[in-house]
């Protein structure tokens, strides 16, 4: 009789894994808003989160939240996205990247260097239903006012204050001093109460990565980029497997030196440390200890049933650490 009750406690234990292993995970959003950024902007990172939340709660898809995450950043001038974006040297121009991707299809769409728009991100997923994965410069914005996306000026009081900053930088008032300066190392003999790293701009993206009811996933990102760049720059924002990456083991987000995310493929790379079972804080972590300690990277992720994030550069601290998991404005909600 004893061996007959514990063979069954076994099955009803196996049965209840079982169950438990098919059901997901509660919805969850993680939202950062750019490496480097300060953690007083939690604030609007906590509201992104909330709002991507909110949409899973009324049933929505893992895509559609992670769009409706980013919109949030996107409208939040203090963020390097949409209303707020980098204004670029010639002191007008503005160009945005974005990028999503849906982890249950595979389906991916970006825009790159698309100008005069309020959401990038939005135009990124219209480019999904096409034949294509990324249109560019001026054929993206065309492809917004066909979307009937309508023109939109970026320009604010936040980006042109960013502008004016390194413009006072660069720009030389006395010509006879210029030759002097470019035979020193500037950067090296920086004394202002403002870092560099801030005072140069940013390279700040936004980004979004959620978990559905149904246990779906998916990631989407924006960003302006640099302010100083060459027209028509594109970063890792929307190279695929590069700034997200979404699957069915998870969603990922990244944000930091563009060029170098690209070449490390950053999200595909930590995607697939979620795949063989790591959870989002340990693919992360792991992810940001391989990377070189002085460039900028910021991830955030979302597995099964875990959510992690963090940046290997401290706005506050004003340098490079270990403590990944509290530097950069990143928000979690589920």
């Amino acid at each position: 009789m004893n061996r007959i009750n514990r063979i069954l406690s076994l099955l009803l234990l196996t049965l209840a894994a079982g169950l438990s292993a098919a059901q997901p995970a509660p919805p969850a959003a993680v939202v950062h808003g750019g490496a480097g950024s300060p953690r007083s902007r939690m604030d609007g990172t906590d509201k992104a989160a909330a709002k991507a939340l909110a949409t899973l709660s009324t049933g929505a898809e893992a895509l559609e939240a992670a769009l409706a995450g980013v919109v949030v950043m996107e409208d939040d001038p203090r963020f390097n996205a949409g209303t707020g974006a980098n204004i670029r040297l010639d002191g007008k121009t503005i160009q945005m990247d974005a990028a999503c991707m849906d982890g249950a299809t595979g389906g991916f769409g970006a825009v790159a260097a698309i100008e005069r728009v309020k959401n990038p991100v939005l135009v990124a997923r219209k480019v999904m239903d096409t034949p294509h994965i990324l249109i560019v410069g001026e054929g993206a914005t065309r492809f917004a006012r066909a979307m009937g996306f309508a023109d939109y000026d970026p320009t604010c009081a936040e980006n042109l204050a960013r502008f004016q900053k390194v413009q006072s930088i660069l720009k030389g008032e006395d010509p006879r001093q210029i030759e002097a300066w470019k035979r020193y190392d500037w950067k090296k003999g920086w004394n202002f109460p403002t870092p560099l790293k801030e005072a140069l701009g940013t390279p700040d993206t936004v980004g979004c990565v959620t978990r559905d009811a149904k246990g779906r996933f998916a990631a989407a990102i924006s960003t302006g980029g640099t302010t100083i760049t060459f027209y028509g720059r594109v970063g890792d924002v929307p190279m695929y497997g590069a700034g997200i990456y979404a699957g069915p083991k998870g969603a990922v987000a990244c944000t930091g030196n563009g060029e170098d995310i690209v070449k490390h493929l950053v999200a595909k790379t930590t995607y697939d440390l979620l795949a063989k079972g790591y959870s989002a804080q340990k693919a992360v972590d792991r992810a940001l200890a391989a990377f070189p300690a002085r460039i900028d990277l910021g991830i955030v992720a979302v597995g099964p049933d875990s959510t992690g994030g963090g940046c290997n550069y401290s706005a506050e601290q004003k340098a490079f650490v270990k403590d990944y998991r509290h530097q950069m404005a990143w928000s979690v909600a589920k």
